[in-house]
């Protein structure tokens, strides 16, 4: 338990240190990110939306195909083809950072804890904007203890949707128990 402590905490400061600009390249991103910040809550879900489906249109058609198979199979239970493919995806678009969050979260079920962390450490290093994984990221880290880390994690994915109601209440909570611990 200690090596993984230990291992996602030097993770987590490697993800920390990447640089703000995303290797995502769809103009309509900034917009939408712009939007996502500024905006009124009631329109949120609709802007994370439209975001997360513009990281998932992959930069080809075959990849397009694998991803939305592995997205199907995962969704069935079927986590072993679902890996699969997404080995595939990864392994033809490896700056596709979709795939890489998809496969961390398919590897997350598949209780390879270390795998989810090496594979949403991607996503974000490619997309640093990728809310989703980095409250992923923040589970795992609270899962083995590491609340200010945790915590520091959610900060940032509110940072780039101020709106997600569970990041909201998952920090709220961490800033509590962490009252007068320094974060």
């Amino acid at each position: 338990m200690r090596a993984m402590r230990l291992f996602l905490l030097s993770l987590f400061g490697a993800v920390l240190s990447l640089s703000a600009r995303a290797d995502q390249t769809d103009p309509r991103l900034d917009g939408l990110f712009l939007e996502l910040r500024t905006g009124a809550a009631a329109s949120a879900e609709e802007t994370a939306g439209r975001i997360l489906d513009i990281w998932s249109d992959s930069p080809s058609d075959t990849v397009d195909i694998l991803f939305a198979r592995a997205a199907q199979s995962l969704d069935a239970g079927e986590r072993d083809l679902a890996l699969a493919l997404l080995d595939h995806v990864v392994g033809l678009a490896p700056n596709f950072a979709e795939g890489y969050a998809l496969r961390g979260m398919a590897r997350l079920g598949a209780e390879d804890q270390a795998g989810a962390v090496a594979d949403f450490s991607k996503a974000i290093e490619l997309e640093p904007r990728h809310f989703e994984v980095r409250i992923a990221l923040a589970e795992i880290l609270l899962s083995s203890g590491a609340k200010p880390e945790a915590f520091q994690m959610l900060q940032k994915a509110l940072e780039w949707n101020p709106h997600d109601e569970h990041a909201l209440r998952r920090a709220k909570s961490l800033r509590e128990d962490l009252a007068g611990e320094e974060i």
